[in-house]
């Protein structure tokens, strides 16, 4: 049988722990809500409509992309790989690229690049739609890239939260920022 001396001091002990515990663990900043994604509806690479209805209630990021360009846009499919892969298992986490070069990057076109990059088109969605659509979804939407010539698209990855709110931009042919926005992507998931 324990004394009540040491149960009184096993009693001290665990508060200190306890308060220790809670005074160091990390506080996260709640994420900023940088505007919101208007309605839009494109096409997906199986000629599909697929739009802003599909996402919401879901936590997303997205990218703007062509197919045939040699710059920064390897590189962000690249990261935008590691994004989809890491929450391949939660539903509720998706990821979205629209092409900025939608006369050439036909949802035939679309889904031989998401096969180089080994995409579940179920998860990972690439968008073709109008040339005007796509522009507005970029300047009055996402609020990134060059109003007039779209092809001189933002290297920015964008997260939206399950209310269609833009939470955060990243870098995304820059990996560190990548990995923060993955943290950024968990913290969301918890809310």
């Amino acid at each position: 049988m324990i004394s009540r001396n040491r149960f009184i001091i096993y009693i001290l002990i665990g508060t200190v722990i306890a308060a220790l515990w809670w005074t160091t663990k990390p506080i996260l900043k709640p994420l900023p809500t940088l505007g919101g994604i208007p309605f839009f509806e494109m096409i997906d690479t199986n000629g599909s409509s697929f739009g802003s209805e599909n996402l919401r209630g879901k936590i997303w990021v997205a990218d703007f992309i062509f197919t045939t360009c040699a710059g920064p846009c390897p590189i962000m499919s690249t990261e935008m790989s590691g994004i989809h892969k890491a929450f391949i298992d939660d539903k509720n986490i998706q990821t979205v690229t629209y092409t900025v070069n939608p006369d050439y990057d036909t949802p035939e076109v679309l889904a031989q690049y998401a096969k180089r990059y080994n995409a579940d088109t179920e998860q990972w969605h690439f968008l073709n739609a109008p040339y005007e659509d796509i522009q507005s979804i970029i300047t009055n939407g996402f609020k990134m890239g060059d109003m007039e010539e779209i092809v001189f698209h933002s290297t920015r990855f964008a997260l939206v939260d399950r209310n269609m709110n833009i939470r955060g931009y990243y870098t995304g042919t820059d990996s560190v920022d990548v990995e923060k926005l993955k943290r950024d992507i968990v913290q969301l998931s918890k809310l």
